[in-house]
């Protein structure tokens, strides 16, 4: 929810996507804009938090957003299927 808010927020752009995946035991959260691109992970800003929240469980996220875009954030925290 995080990233589509900025995507809407700040990111200037005219459509974006939401992928998930399962493999090598982790789920993993893909979300890609075609706006402006420049996005950061700062202390106290929304995808720092996002961060601070997946490790907790081992998880990670990762940050791709060079200036003109487009911005891609990766998701992934260890998940075992029942």
């Amino acid at each position: 929810a995080e990233t589509l808010t900025n995507v809407t927020k700040r990111a200037s752009a005219s459509s974006a996507a939401v992928r998930l995946g399962y493999g090598r035991g982790r789920l993993r959260v893909t979300v890609t804009d075609d706006g402006r691109g420049g996005a950061e992970q700062v202390a106290g800003g929304g995808l720092h938090g996002v961060s601070r929240r997946l490790a907790a469980f081992d998880g990670t996220v990762r940050l791709s957003s060079p200036p003109g875009g487009p911005t891609v954030v990766d998701m992934e925290v260890p998940c075992e299927l029942s």
